[in-house]
């Protein structure tokens, strides 16, 4: 099993092992995820946005980490999702019934999610069945091209497929004049051949991915969020952060990651060809 896979299995079995300080990245944006999966979330000025919200069994420390940092998630307004997998979404239900907040999942993934088929890492050996009804009817589908307003931030949705038919790149043009963005999906366990064969895909999600490093690389990014925190060292930066110098600031680190994607991508179909 991969490193990759295992960070992302374990937290719902043990999810009080995953529990991590929350910290703001920059103005406006902080890290309320655990130690494998990532949630953002955004002071908008009019209502606070999460961007994922990380497995059902996690969701206490989703909370905790929220009033950590002085914040009520009852304020919760709006939850942006990447992808339908349900370490993304699993406390949406949750969430929305706590609170009534408004939900946005990819429209490309809504049948995807429908089917229930959130078992995304069964070629690892593990299949994953969440011990509770974490569907959740989605309020407003998101497509590529979309731009919505969330207070005094502005989020703009990229197509991303390849992790799943939907996934969404989305960049935050942030009242600080940063631009944060997030590639909601460059996990490669659903582009093996393994996991092609179960379920007739073909090669058509590897290209996808493909296409889709080279079309998002021009993309002008300040602010590097990570879908899961080993992904763009997101740990490691807070450590390094100092009163004088944010690494989470960087508008080179965005072109960096997706070569970074890209050179694990190509050395994948080198070990495992179709």
């Amino acid at each position: 099993m991969s490193r990759s896979g295992i960070q992302a299995l374990a937290p719902h079995r043990t999810p009080w092992a995953y529990e991590t300080e929350p910290f703001e990245m920059v103005q406006g944006v902080y890290y309320v995820g655990n130690k494998s999966v990532s949630s953002h979330l955004f002071d908008t000025g009019e209502g606070l946005l999460l961007l994922d919200t990380t497995y059902g069994e996690t969701a206490y420390l989703l909370l905790n980490s929220i009033r950590k940092l002085g914040f009520d998630p009852m304020d919760i307004r709006w939850i942006v999702h990447t992808h339908a997998h349900i370490d993304h979404f699993g406390a949406t239900r949750m969430l929305t019934e706590m609170t009534g907040c408004t939900t946005y999942m990819p429209a490309a993934d809504l049948p995807f999610m429908k089917s229930a088929d959130w078992t995304y890492c069964e070629t690892l050996g593990i299949r994953y069945e969440p011990p509770y009804d974490a569907y959740f009817e989605t309020d407003v589908p998101v497509h590529p091209g979309d731009v919505f307003r969330f207070g005094n931030i502005t989020m703009t949705a990229y197509a991303a497929p390849g992790h799943t038919p939907g996934t969404m790149a989305y960049v935050f043009e942030l009242p600080s004049g940063l631009r944060a963005a997030m590639h909601g999906g460059t996990g490669l366990n659903t582009l093996t051949s393994a996991y092609s064969r179960v379920h007739n895909l073909g090669t058509a999600w590897r290209d996808d991915y493909r296409n889709t490093l080279d079309r998002l690389s021009g993309l002008e990014v300040d602010v590097v969020l990570g879908n899961h925190p080993y992904q763009t060292n997101t740990f490691e930066k807070k450590e390094a952060r100092t009163e004088g110098r944010n690494p989470f600031v960087d508008s080179s680190e965005w072109g960096r990651f997706l070569s970074k994607c890209r050179a694990k991508f190509e050395k994948m179909l080198i070990d495992d060809p179709t």
